[in-house]
């Protein structure tokens, strides 16, 4: 017991004492509950619960324009999201006022239209579209200071507003009639409310993503309606909720190594769900006996902080301490960049990845425990050619300093929709190049190990070369017209060219983006015109596609390859060596059984 009480200080504020990227998070979200709180419960009271979620799914467009304007800038990309979203809200607002449709109905009617138009403006970029997936739903670990600035400008000037017209707002949210029928100025109030709700939706996706920053919006207001019925009452007990949720779903995300934005979201449904229990007001207690005093509403808070505190006491790490100095600290993006940098390194190095093992790097979400591994590091081995759109925003929110090791450098990469392909791993010879990459910058590293790195560097390049020339052996038994197959998404460039395939991807080269009908019937006419009948589905991401193409052309499912991460440990690629020895032998297998025998 003492050493609980002894810890549960450290427990709950140590991480925001120790790292930066935490206290910025922390003070984000505090920032938007300030005003998400008040907001939300006017929504709430209009009955316009759902509008917040559309008007959120509306900023995509204007992000996207901006994108296409400015690249990855927070200003560009905050105007045209605030210009989407605010236009979307003016259009249903005036479809409602002039014509017999009801506001819920028009916002739908354009919100889906902004979406969809969004979507198409992300495809037309091709494979460059990784890097605004992520900062649309992006992460609020990688909040840096011109975010924070974003989201602290954008509360403090609708705490403000709200402030100065307070009055006004609520009467149109109570009684937007009375309010029409006694100031010619109903109309402005309606719409600067629109707007006030769209600012804080533009901060908020800079920080939880589109998505998360609904959800700290609405869940916190619905929550505290079942306390209280006073509306300024209503509006401090949602900011409470959701700068409780905050607090207590960056600690989970802390200790447990979760994704922060659901978890504060996931902690704002716990305190939704007590209130929905145990509330005052039209909850399931009060519906089976009379409500109880104020105390109830404490108890059911205490509940839910005593909840989340059981979640951090069963994710708080034990406490191990190693009597040996630690190795100096290698962080690669992901897990076959690490495996390289472990056979280059040995035991010089300790090396660790932030996507692991069966991970898509494509769509990865960051937790606290990937930038505490970052702020740690003493190296950081990246891919480069825009493989890890989500990590230049992650490496500056750590705080890290140190040098940054693009293994790609000096490959000149092939070119896919204007991008350059960012897989060059899958050549021997690019692999290569990676290898003499990771042991310069190991070698500086570590000056004192730096023979033995130049050993296994030779020895693991000589392995590699080895391995290569046994399966261009084993390949020539294939005819080169037969070296023809279909892959889930187009990864596998580099290797057909280096082996003379011909490789053909369903979705592309990013696994965020969703091929076009055009595009899938181009495929299926290409692989009738071919006589191309071995489809292979790839670890990483969703086999539907490549199963639905197989049932509609005919084809057979020839096995399954590693593009973009390792097998788990064990498994049949759990190296780099082992992923190219299997995705060859895979396809030359199917190529060479007999269509009879084929499955």
């Amino acid at each position: 017991m003492n050493t609980l009480l002894i810890d549960l200080p450290a427990l709950l504020w140590q991480p925001f004492a120790e790292f930066g990227f935490m206290r910025r998070a922390l003070v984000a979200c505090l920032a938007l509950a300030l005003t998400c709180g008040p907001l939300g419960t006017l929504l709430v009271l209009r009955r316009m619960s759902l509008v917040g979620d559309a008007m959120a799914h509306a900023l995509l467009p204007g992000a996207a324009a901006g994108y296409l304007l400015a690249g990855l800038s927070l200003g560009a990309m905050s105007v045209g999201a605030f210009a989407a979203a605010l236009l979307v809200a003016l259009l249903a607002g005036a479809v409602a006022r002039y014509t017999p449709q009801r506001e819920d109905a028009s916002f739908a009617a354009f919100y889906l239209i902004a979406l969809a138009a969004g979507v198409l403006m992300i495809s037309a970029q091709g494979g460059g579209n990784v890097d605004l997936m992520h900062v649309l739903f992006g992460s609020v670990l990688a909040v840096d200071d011109a975010s924070l600035t974003l989201v602290a400008g954008v509360a403090s000037v609708s705490a403000l507003l709200l402030a100065l017209l307070w009055r006004p707002i609520v009467f149109d949210a109570c009684d937007a009639l009375f309010l029409r029928t006694v100031s010619r100025r109903a109309a402005g109030v309606h719409y600067l409310f629109l707007a006030l709700v769209v600012a804080n939706l533009v901060a908020g996706f800079q920080a939880l993503g589109t998505l998360m920053a609904v959800g700290l919006l609405m869940l916190p207001a619905t929550a505290a309606r079942f306390w209280v019925r006073g509306l300024g009452a209503l509006a401090l007990l949602a900011s409470l909720i959701a700068a409780f949720s905050a607090w207590a779903g960056l600690l989970v995300s802390y200790h447990a190594g979760l994704p922060s934005g659901p978890a504060i979201v996931l902690v704002a449904g716990g305190c939704y769900a007590l209130s929905l229990l145990a509330g005052r007001h039209g909850s399931l207690r009060a519906a089976w006996r009379p409500a109880g005093g104020p105390a109830a509403a404490a108890s059911t808070l205490a509940g839910a902080a005593a909840l989340s505190l059981a979640a951090l006491l069963a994710a708080a790490p034990t406490d191990s301490r190693a009597e040996n100095p630690p190795l100096p600290r290698v962080v690669a993006s992901f897990s076959i960049l690490a495996d390289m940098a472990r056979e280059v390194g040995g035991d010089a190095v300790e090396v660790s990845s932030l996507v692991g093992p069966g991970g898509d790097a494509h769509v990865y979400e960051p937790t606290p425990a990937a930038v505490r591994q970052l702020a740690g590091a003493q190296l950081v081995v990246v891919n480069g050619l825009r493989f890890e759109g989500w990590l230049d925003r992650l490496v500056i929110a750590s705080g890290y300093r140190g040098p940054v090791l693009v293994a790609s450098q000096g490959i000149q990469p092939r070119q896919m929709f204007g991008w350059p392909d960012p897989h060059a791993w899958h050549d021997p010879a690019h692999a290569r190049q990676y290898i003499e990459n990771l042991r310069v910058a190991l070698g500086r590293l570590v000056p004192a190990q730096a023979a033995a790195i130049d050993r296994r560097a030779a020895a693991y390049t000589l392995r590699l070369q080895a391995l290569d020339q046994r399966l261009r052996a084993r390949l020539a038994e294939v005819p080169a017209p037969q070296r023809r197959a279909i892959t889930s998404h187009d990864a596998f460039g580099y290797l057909a060219a280096a082996y003379g395939l011909r490789l053909t991807g369903a979705q592309g080269w990013t696994t965020a983006a969703e091929p076009s009908a055009a595009d899938l019937a181009k495929l299926m006419r290409q692989m009738k015109a071919e006589q191309t009948r071995t489809l292979f589905l790839e670890n990483t991401g969703s086999p539907r596609l490549a199963q639905r193409i197989a049932q509609d052309t005919g084809a057979v499912l020839g096995g399954t390859l590693y593009a973009d991460a390792l097998s788990p440990p064990g498994g049949p690629a759990d190296t780099y060596l082992r992923l190219l020895e299997h995705n060859l032998s895979t396809l030359i297998a199917a190529w060479l059984t007999p269509p009879a025998l084929r499955p």
